[in-house]
């Protein structure tokens, strides 16, 4: 009896223990398997989604971002291309998001403030930023780590940032991270190195530690959750400057419990292709410009595509 009670035991702690990874390699797409979308609460227009911004390049695996001009300061609210995934669970207790990405910087004017990386968010309105951003203020070519927080339009800055330093050669990739350590109890931010290729912890004043406590650590904290509710996905803004060159992203990450679906004709994400999701896109058949489940391959119209997405995936389950 003692024995049957220790293996039960070990086996709830190990069903426990286990946490999903979710990966999206962006190759030839998005990952079908993952639900994302371009809608952000709060924001004018809701879909963020510019198709003449958004492209896949399949040689690299590269989803491709180019800037165009809003964003999310105080009340101007008017962001586009924000692609994200609803959490949709409980954090485990060693949360993380992570992102890999390039910029050809020899393109970007020294005296501009670009900027890309991760974004948390509930709505246009409240959200945090981790970011590699452009040292326009020097007006070299150097970038460094920054971050940003809004709660209900109220901006502040996060006040963590890495020393500068200059990418090499000018679309070196780069990283950006952000995770829980439940040991400590404390939120880490961490660049991806180019002198030796491992992450580092952001290392400009005060460091790259929001301690248990800490304003930045109570509401990212408070943002994460709100399952259902937030968002986490990848951020683009050339600070309204009308530049127009392309930020590429190679990878995402994270341990959070997002929304999933069977694969990409999963319309309403129930974990099966059937006549529910095939309905959906004939309903819907034709329309354009917006964020909408049955817009399967996000080209922003419902059309054949659509249709036969769901038809060759008809049957598919999770």
């Amino acid at each position: 009896m003692k024995h049957l009670i220790a293996l039960t035991t070990a086996l709830c702690l190990l069903s426990t223990a286990y946490v999903q990874v979710y990966v999206d390699d962006f190759v030839g797409g998005f990952n079908p398997t993952l639900r994302w979308n371009w809608v952000l609460p709060n924001n004018d227009p809701l879909c963020t989604l510019d198709p003449t911004a958004v492209s896949f390049d399949t040689t690299r695996n590269f989803l491709q971002i180019q800037m165009r001009d809003g964003g999310m300061f105080t009340t101007f609210n008017a962001h586009k291309n924000v692609p994200n995934l609803i959490v949709q669970g409980t954090a485990p207790d060693d949360w993380y998001i992570e992102v890999l990405f390039r910029i050809d910087w020899s393109r970007i004017p020294t005296t501009h403030y670009v900027q890309a990386g991760i974004v948390i968010a509930t709505d246009a309105s409240n959200y945090f930023q981790v970011l590699i951003t452009r040292d326009a203020f020097n007006q070299t070519d150097a970038v460094y780590g920054s971050t940003n927080l809004e709660e209900n339009d109220n901006f502040e800055w996060g006040e963590r940032v890495t020393v500068n330093y200059t990418p090499s050669p000018p679309d070196e990739r780069l990283g950006l991270r952000i995770r829980h350590d439940s040991n400590n109890q404390q939120i880490e931010l961490y660049y991806l190195s180019l002198v030796n290729g491992s992450w580092e912890l952001f290392d400009g004043f005060n460091g790259g530690v929001y301690p248990a406590g800490s304003r930045q650590y109570d509401y990212i904290r408070n943002l994460i959750s709100q399952a259902g509710t937030v968002r986490i996905g990848v951020y683009t803004d050339n600070a309204g400057s009308g530049l127009i060159e392309t930020w590429s992203f190679e990878r995402f990450e994270t341990n959070l419990p997002v929304q999933t679906r069977a694969s990409a004709g999963d319309v309403n994400g129930d974990c099966v292709v059937d006549d529910a999701d095939l309905l959906a896109v004939l309903f819907a058949f034709g329309t354009t410009g917006g964020c909408l489940d049955e817009d399967v391959n996000s080209d922003g119209v419902v059309d054949d595509a659509d249709l036969l997405t769901v038809l060759f995936e008809f049957g598919t389950g999770c």
